[in-house]
Formats: C-alpha cells, sequence, structure tokens
C-alpha cells in the first residue's frame, strides 16, 4: 500500500504551509503518508523534487531492468510514479487499484490529513477493498467562511491548470515505460473522484488537457456532489472528454443536498449545481455516463451530514457501498442497492 499527498501550497523548512490564508502555486511537491494507528491524523513527508530532465531517470531504470524498478534514487513523481507501478505489479492475480482523489471547497491542510485517515479507513483497509493506493490532491481552498468561497473558486482553476501539467507528465511516464522501454502492463487500474468543488478543479484540469493526450487512463470516474453548473455536458463542456478518460463515469447526485441547493447555487453561483439536480439533459449522456440519486439512502451520522446532505461517500452506508461495488469493477445493472427510474436508462436511484 502506498498513499501520497500532492499540493501546491507553499512550501516552508520542508513543510506545506497551513495558515488557512494559502494560495494556489503553479507548482506543487510530492510527499508519501504515513496512516498511523486509531485516533490519530496522517502525517506525510515532502519528497526531494524532480530533476529538470523530468524523466529520464526512471527512463533509464526502467531500460536496464526488465521487472520491479529500484526507485531509490528516483525524485518527487518519477518516484511516486514509479512505487506505483512496481506495487500494481507485484498485485498478480488480485485487484490492487490507485484511487486518485481531488477535495472540495474549504479543506485546510490539517483537515486533509483527517480526510486521508477516512478514505483509508473506508476504501482501503477493508479486507474486501480492491483500492491499495491513495493519491490526494491537497489544493490550498483557504478555510470555511462562505465569504472565502471566490479565493477558493481562483484557486480551483489555478489548480486545474497544475493537475493539466501533471496529467501530461503522467503521460509521458506511460510514453516512456511502455512505448520506450517495453516494460509490461499490468491489469490494475486507476480511478479518479471528486467531491463537490474538487469538480471544479477537474473542469479546469481538463481544460487544459491537449485533446491528442487523451487516453484511457482512468477505470471509474466518481464526481461526487458536484459543485459545478449542471450543463457543463453541455456545448462540448470539458466533462465530455470523460468519456475517453474513464472507462465509465458516475454522477453520484442528491436533491436534498443544501451546500450545493441552497449556499453554493444561491449565494455564489447562479446555475444549478450537477451534484443536485443532476446534468441537464440526460438524453444527451453517452453511455458510459451514469446518474445515481442518493436523495433517499438514509442519513448520515454528524450533525452536518444529517444537516446538509453533502458528504455522503463517507457517511451514509449504501452510497459507500454502491462506490465499493463501482470501484470493484462490478456492472451497473448488477449492482446491490440500485434501483432503475424511469428518467431514464442511466439513472439508478438509491434507498
Amino acid at each position: 500500500m502506498s498513499i501520497y499527498l500532492i499540493s501546491n501550497r507553499k512550501v516552508t523548512n520542508n513543510k506545506f504551509s497551513n495558515k488557512g490564508t494559502e494560495r494556489a502555486r503553479r507548482d506543487f511537491r510530492v510527499a508519501t503518508v504515513n496512516i498511523p494507528k486509531e485516533g490519530k491524523s496522517a502525517t506525510y513527508k515532502i519528497l526531494p523534487d524532480n530533476d529538470p530532465d523530468g524523466y529520464m531517470d526512471v527512463a533509464r531504470a526502467f531500460i536496464k531492468q526488465t521487472k520491479k524498478v529500484n526507485i531509490d534514487s528516483l525524485k518527487g513523481t518519477a518516484y511516486m510514479f514509479a512505487d506505483i507501478y512496481n506495487q500494481m505489479l507485484e498485485a498478480e492475480g488480485r485487484q490492487g487499484d490507485c484511487l486518485f482523489f481531488i477535495h472540495g471547497f474549504a479543506t485546510k491542510l490539517d483537515k486533509c490529513l483527517e480526510h486521508i485517515k477516512k478514505l483509508h479507513d473506508i476504501y482501503i483497509k477493508p479486507a474486501d477493498s480492491g483500492i491499495d493506493h491513495l493519491i490526494y490532491v491537497a489544493w490550498p481552498s483557504i478555510g470555511s467562511k462562505v465569504g472565502t468561497y471566490w479565493n477558493d473558486q481562483n484557486d480551483a482553476e489555478e489548480t486545474g491548470r497544475v493537475l493539466g501539467g501533471l496529467f501530461s507528465k503522467l503521460y509521458g511516464f506511460f510514453i516512456d515505460i511502455f512505448e520506450i522501454a517495453g516494460m509490461e502492463r499490468c491489469s490494475n487500474r486507476i480511478h479518479l473522484a471528486a467531491h463537490s468543488m474538487g469538480n471544479t478543479v477537474l473542469d479546469y484540469m481538463l481544460q487544459n488537457i491537449p485533446d491528442q493526450k487523451l487516453f484511457n487512463l482512468f477505470g471509474e470516474t466518481l464526481l461526487l456532489n458536484a459543485d459545478v453548473r449542471y450543463d457543463i455536458f453541455e456545448n462540448k463542456g470539458s466533462f465530455n472528454k470523460l468519456e475517453a478518460l474513464s472507462s465509465r463515469t458516475h454522477i453520484y447526485i442528491s436533491h436534498s443536498d443544501d451546500v450545493l441547493g441552497m449556499i453554493s447555487q444561491y449565494t455564489k453561483n447562479f446555475k444549478r449545481r450537477l451534484g443536485h439536480k443532476g446534468p441537464k439533459n440526460l438524453k444527451k449522456l453517452p453511455p458510459e455516463m451514469i446518474v445515481i440519486d442518493s436523495t433517499n439512502a438514509g442519513k448520515g451520522s454528524s450533525i452536518m451530514e444529517k444537516t446538509l446532505d453533502h458528504w455522503g461517500y463517507l457517511e451514509r452506508q449504501k452510497v459507500i457501498a454502491d462506490i465499493k461495488q463501482v470501484l470493484a469493477g462490478k456492472d451497473g445493472d448488477l449492482l446491490k442497492g440500485r434501483k432503475k427510474s424511469k428518467k431514464g436508462k442511466n439513472y439508478f436511484v438509491l434507498g
């Protein structure tokens, strides 16, 4: 198991800033994350940065070796990519997938570390989980006040540009190891998940990926209570690129999500939100785009979730169970707990 944190926060004394006033930088650093015993938050250690020549060192390492690559001399993303690739190859005969996660609005760094621990406990730790690895994007959303929303909106845009660059690095990594070095491909997959305003980050990330670099990188994509406009699939919007990037895209919505239905829509944005209303035109969605309505899928345990209904993927057992089945690769028609809706062929209801 490996967990990594990627952040474009300011770095001082080899630590990411956690003042709550950070702004997005145009570069990022990679850190390894350690999951402690129960009751404690995760900790991290920033890796040495990449050399200017990018992946030449890792490419040479792959060419010299026919199997597992020695990662000791590698740095930054080269170390991260090679480490996860090595472990995926070793997971022969079982599912050892990786989840790439983008968090939402108003999440300081200490909250990111708490969040990583929760994701680990729910989606990695259980014996029946197919997720072994997590790459977590800790972008510098400022804090918890509603008035900071537009700062977070701007930082989400800048972070999206940074992640577009990260995607290009990964694209180059794949070219180096599979096309140039001729390394073995594994059967494990990378999945993508974005929660709330993390979908705004994803929007700008997709805008910064050139069409010629689109390839089927992700197995399953999860759009969780997405804080983006509900017509984002219209007029060649960026989310249409997910059809080329993912085997399937799952749009988790809740009509009772008050963060999106009241706070976001009526105080900051003026269009309905995808995670609240669902896609504007269901008939135009490609077959691989699936809507899961969790409005009546029970209540969470915390007061925040019971009141606002915005974090179902962490608190609502029916939503969690559905996501686990999705990440296991089960066909949509066979997932337990779902009911087909008259709204469309690819519209399912939990409850």
